[in-house]
């Protein structure tokens, strides 16, 4: 098989296009494995990694292929692999840790300071190191699978840091009904049902979204959202908020609608900063950040997917028109998820 070549959507350097090139299919050895991809989603980290706001590690070689949220059907393994079998429909788990330092075996390998993530998946196959980062799809549909790899994964890894403070009936409040937000908004729905959900963006088509799928409040971002979340929770502010945008606007306003006692978690990467003092935070409130999932959790998402709770929103493109996704994440016009299908 390698000495076949296959299409790989390539970063070559910032603030340039990625180049569709022609490279060998890998040869999967010792417990690697070969997975055809079949949706490949399109996260807004790989924008900023094309515009050079995320400047990749020197030891990380060029040209490198993008995309760390697939799915697909396992094409060959290595001799070593001996849990799944050719043909079997998978998601990748994205992280890679180490595997031997303190956050790893406690299950925490996303948050390795010496892990990577697994790219590639902007390609007609993509070499997965080891079948741990495997999870079967069993009936999953593998352009809504790809998304939860991350866009589900991480909201759910979120939420999770914010239900042990929730009472029913209590407000939760959601910066930014984009990839992420927008299933946060039905991963929310699913595990705390009695939650009332605020959701907050500046386009009028992701608001009707949020709506739609479930929130009971869209709240316009461009007309002091603080102060209009305020009148709809009341003066003891809000118990939790997930801001899935970054930017300054967001985690400004987030810190202003945030209760005492309540969390505050940063999901979204937009570059923006945030001053926290005794005098800016509601009394004993709890700022802290979330960073993509666990395997279990992941697991966990596919299982939501599968029972119906959950589904990604898409917006489809062909490997081709992978510029023209990246274009549509950054500018914001994409509903929901952009999926390339290699």
């Amino acid at each position: 098989m390698s000495s076949i070549n296959m299409r790989a959507a390539r970063f070559h350097q910032p603030n340039e296009n990625l180049h569709l090139d022609d490279v060998e299919i890998p040869e999967p050895s010792g417990d690697e494995v070969l997975v055809r991809v079949r949706a490949a989603g399109v996260c807004h980290t790989d924008v900023h990694i094309r515009n050079g706001m995320i400047p990749l590690v020197p030891s990380i070689p060029l040209p490198l292929t993008l995309g760390h949220e697939n799915a697909g059907e396992i094409a060959r393994l290595g001799p070593n692999a001996s849990v799944l079998r050719e043909g079997d429909s998978v998601v990748v788990w994205g992280a890679r840790g180490c595997g031997i330092c303190r956050l790893c075996q406690s299950g925490d390998e996303n948050l390795c300071g010496q892990g990577t993530w697994l790219s590639g998946g902007y390609a007609d196959y993509v070499l997965v190191p080891s079948e741990r980062y495997l999870a079967r799809l069993d009936g999953v549909d593998p352009v809504q699978a790809a998304p939860l790899a991350d866009a589900g994964l991480t909201p759910l890894h979120a939420i999770r840091k914010v239900l042990p403070r929730l009472r029913a009936g209590d407000p939760v409040v959601l910066f930014g009904v984009g990839g992420l937000g927008h299933m946060a908004i039905q991963i929310l729905r699913a595990l705390s049902p009695a939650s009332e959900i605020i959701a907050v963006d500046v386009e009028p088509e992701k608001l009707a979204l949020a709506r739609e799928l479930g929130a009971h409040h869209a709240v316009d971002g461009r007309e002091d959202p603080a102060g209009r979340i305020r009148q709809i929770v009341g003066a003891a502010g809000a118990p939790a908020v997930l801001d899935f945008v970054g930017t300054d606007a967001t985690l400004a306003a987030s810190l202003q609608c945030l209760g005492t006692a309540g969390m505050l978690v940063m999901v979204g990467l937009g570059g923006g900063t945030l001053a926290v003092s005794p005098f800016a935070a509601a009394a004993e409130a709890v700022v802290t950040s979330s960073m993509w999932g666990s395997f279990g959790e992941l697991e966990e998402v596919l299982v939501l997917a599968r029972e119906g709770l959950i589904r990604c929103t898409t917006s489809v493109f062909d490997l081709e028109q992978v510029n023209v996704a990246l274009d549509g994440v950054e500018s914001g016009t994409i509903a929901g998820r952009a999926v390339l299908t290699p």
